[in-house]
């Protein structure tokens, strides 16, 4: 299944930011042995984490932007394989660039910007292909050789964050976006929604 990515970005006074993420599953039960504890869903800590890395690797200060991150489509999400897509939503939003036509992402990312595996890839790989994706982002840990021989659709590796967001903006608008752009982009544009394909 393809799920669908939303990020809007309101610059608002300094420090003054939230974050707001709609379509997750809040918490999740655990059990076993006859006991039960409840945690923070994983699909809640990756936009913590995500939140993390955006300040850190990219230089954005997410406190001084109102973000709302929607999973459309009443599918309630968990698990962090959404992280890379999250990224990339929300740095699109901020930054003004678009997010490429016909590219789906996949990949747990950690706060230290590697991107990590995830399960089921090869079915994530063929609803991206079913879906008519040109290209598909994957973990490099990833890679199977099977996916070699796969003719109609262009798969992706990559081991950092940094790669993902190069790959998944629109080249056109300028060959690479530094983090030094962010804030002039911010400055022009006080909102914008994008949408990121995550499978």
């Amino acid at each position: 299944t393809i799920l669908e990515i939303e990020a809007s970005a309101i610059l608002v006074k300094k420090g003054q930011g939230r974050v707001i993420t709609t379509g997750v599953v809040d918490e999740e039960e655990m059990g076993g042995n006859g006991h039960t504890m409840r945690r923070k869903s994983m699909a809640r800590g990756s936009v913590d984490n995500v939140l993390t890395i955006l300040h850190q690797y990219f230089g954005i200060h997410t406190e001084n932007y109102d973000l709302h991150i929607n999973f459309p489509g009443g599918i309630p999400v968990d698990g962090p394989s959404a992280g890379v897509a999250m990224v990339v939503a929300i740095y699109s939003a901020i930054s003004g660039v678009p997010v490429e036509h016909q590219i789906c992402m996949t990949g747990e990312v950690s706060i230290r910007g590697f991107v990590k595996p995830i399960g089921g890839v090869v079915a994530k790989i063929e609803a991206a292909r079913l879906a008519g994706a040109s290209k598909v982002i994957i973990p490099r840990e990833n890679w199977q050789d099977l996916f070699a021989e796969i003719k109609d659709l262009e798969i992706v590796t990559v081991d950092r964050i940094e790669e993902v967001v190069q790959i998944a903006l629109c080249q056109d608008k300028e060959a690479s976006v530094p983090a030094a752009k962010i804030a002039a982009a911010a400055a022009e544009k006080l909102e914008v929604v994008v949408a990121a394909a995550e499978i």
